[in-house]
């Protein structure tokens, strides 16, 4: 399993949490473009860094996919991914 902080916006407030995801479900990792530019323009106050990214996480669901925005680059993600799938196989 692979902790990441997502961002979810509920009735225009930003919240951030710690949610566990099976990396074997990620099927795609994409720079979230929207959402960094909310933030870039303060339109997203969390208390992050200004130079924090984030990034769009598609999980594949057994009724399709479900989309999830990541704290971090798509490279950072990538990289977590990569560290957490060594560890496992190497048991």
């Amino acid at each position: 399993m692979l902790e990441i902080i997502s961002i979810k916006n509920s009735n225009n407030i930003w919240h951030l949490s710690k949610i566990m995801i099976n990396p074997d479900h990620i099927s795609i990792v994409a720079e979230a473009s929207e959402v960094n530019s909310l933030f870039q323009e303060g339109k997203i106050n969390i208390g992050l860094n200004s130079k924090v990214m984030f990034s769009r996480l598609s999980m594949r669901t057994v009724s399709g996919f479900q989309d999830i925005i990541a704290v971090g680059s798509p490279t950072e993600i990538l990289e977590k991914i990569n560290k957490t799938t060594k560890r496992l196989l190497k048991g």
